[in-house]
């Protein structure tokens, strides 16, 4: 009966215990649950309580804030994403704050831009507590219309969608080039780059700020490839807005450039012209070694750039200019080069007291630019001055041979007469000799008279490889009736020569034979 009586009283106990256990733990359980929403006040500051990265409550202003951020980064769905990021920016310090609080369990932070706004963070047995706090304002709520509101945010959204739609970089960094903001092509890039795996704030520069950096930017891709951007920096107060600009098409274009004119340098270096290529402004941008070689500049003053006046009077200064006797008004029409040249009507040759001949042109290009040619003809004008004067000695000598002589060249062109040719003979064209070709002739002849086989022998003979090449002879008359003995022979350079002598005084075949 005890041993039954004892069991009992064990058995209530331990229901008892039992009973009182479950309430101590839904009482735990409800005062949790109860708890959340009792530390976010209806009123005041925004609060919001998370758990595990889940929202568990916000009171109104912290709702209203979490629907504000909603706006600025629609694509971002997860409301612990955005307030982090928005928190991020404004409390540079919130990420590693963040990762001690299980340890302080509570932090304060205040912002640095002097917009009097701190965070209140508080750790609550796994839950976080966040309280964005306004120092300036005893109440945070601003009160506007209905339709300022609304125009208010209509403005923002237009804003926010060109920011975010625009084809380039943007970002704003703090004083201490720390990136606050950055649009959506900037986070684009980021990734691509692979240094946006795991965005955080802030986040990190894909430009370091370098104030001896270029303006134009490469940025690595992987793979060796690389995107190039031009920076242009706003500086506002401490703070400064940035925009990069895609400039892979300036970049190419101006290397291809580069590459051109490093060709066209390689090309230029061994000419014997010299060269001298001045831009738009007339300012000279280009040079080859024969520029030097030929008018004695110093390289030192032609990589200064000079103006087209300088390097002309420079040029004068070293003797490479014609000295005439009005330079004043001869400079004055030099220097016209830069309104003949636009319609290529300026060349000159120029005589120098060394004994140098320059033929000397400037040649216009589409974009303005003006390239001075310098030649050194010396060698051609002494060649061509030698062959005039065999020439006129060869002529005179013909003139003073009595027989009329016609030499046809070997395309049957008349190149030479001599006087008494001229006397005997009209033919039409005469004076320009090339116009006068031998079948004309041939049939001018055979007109006037004489044997019409001879023509035939000495048209054949004009032929190259026709015939023996023996001489032809034969007999007619003048226009005047009188009997000329004619003579036809192949010279040794393919020249059929003809001569014509009056059967009076010595044979005539003689003295053709002398001449020839």
């Amino acid at each position: 009966m005890s041993t039954t009586f004892a069991f009992a009283l064990v058995l209530v106990a331990s229901s008892a215990v039992t009973i009182l256990a479950t309430l101590l733990i839904a009482s735990a359980l409800q005062a949790r649950r109860v708890e959340g929403p009792q530390m976010l006040s209806p009123g005041g500051d925004a609060a919001f309580l998370f758990d595990s990265g889940t929202l568990v409550d916000a009171n109104p202003r912290g709702r209203a804030l979490l629907d504000s951020l909603h706006h600025a980064d629609a694509e971002e769905q997860a409301d612990w994403s955005r307030i982090s990021r928005f928190l991020a920016r404004e409390f540079p310090g919130f990420g590693s704050t963040l990762a001690e609080l299980p340890l302080s369990r509570r932090a304060r932070l205040i912002a640095e831009d002097g917009r009097g706004t701190e965070l209140q963070m508080d750790w609550l047995e796994g839950a976080l507590r966040l309280t964005v706090i306004d120092t300036l304002a005893e109440d945070a709520a601003v009160v506007l219309d209905r339709l300022s509101f609304r125009a208010m945010q209509e403005e923002v959204a237009q804003l926010r969608q060109l920011t975010e739609a625009a084809p380039l970089l943007s970002w704003r960094e703090d004083a201490r080039g720390r990136i606050t903001w950055a649009n959506e092509q900037y986070l684009k890039h980021l990734a691509r780059s692979g240094a946006g795996d795991t965005l955080s704030w802030p986040l990190p520069a894909l430009f370091p700020e370098d104030s001896t950096a270029p303006r134009r930017r490469a940025l690595p891709l992987g793979k060796g490839r690389e995107a190039w951007f031009d920076l242009t920096r706003i500086e506002e107060g401490d703070e400064a807005l940035v925009y990069a600009l895609p400039a892979d098409e300036a970049y190419k274009a101006e290397r291809t450039k580069r590459e051109f004119i490093q060709t066209l340098t390689k090309t230029f270096a061994t000419l014997p012209i010299g060269l001298a290529v001045f831009d738009r402004t007339r300012r000279l941008q280009m040079f080859n070694p024969a520029l030097t070689d030929l008018t004695g500049l110093e390289p030192e003053f032609l990589l200064s750039k000079p103006g087209i006046e300088g390097f002309l009077n420079r040029m004068r200064d070293k003797h490479v200019l014609p000295e005439p006797r009005d330079y004043r008004s001869w400079a004055k029409r030099l220097l016209e080069i830069e309104t003949a040249a636009p319609q290529g009507e300026f060349e000159e040759t120029w005589s120098l007291h060394s004994g140098q001949t320059f033929r000397v042109s400037a040649n216009p290009h589409p974009d303005g630019a003006l390239a001075f040619l310098i030649e050194d003809i010396t060698s051609e004008t002494h060649l061509n001055r030698n062959t005039r004067a065999e020439l006129e000695t060869t002529q005179s000598v013909l003139n003073q041979i009595p027989d009329a002589l016609a030499v046809f060249a070997p395309n049957g062109e008349l190149v030479l007469t001599n006087d008494a040719f001229s006397r005997l003979w009209t033919l039409e064209g005469e004076e320009s000799l090339g116009a006068v070709t031998l079948p004309q002739a041939l049939a001018g002849w055979r007109d006037t008279g004489g044997e019409a086989e001879m023509w035939q022998r000495i048209a054949l003979l004009a032929r190259p490889g026709k015939g023996d090449g023996a001489p032809v002879r034969g007999v007619m008359q003048d226009p005047g009736g009188s009997p000329l003995q004619v003579e036809a022979r192949r010279t040794s350079t393919g020249a059929l020569m003809i001569g014509f002598t009056e059967s009076t005084g010595a044979r005539a075949s003689d003295r053709v034979r002398a001449t020839a």
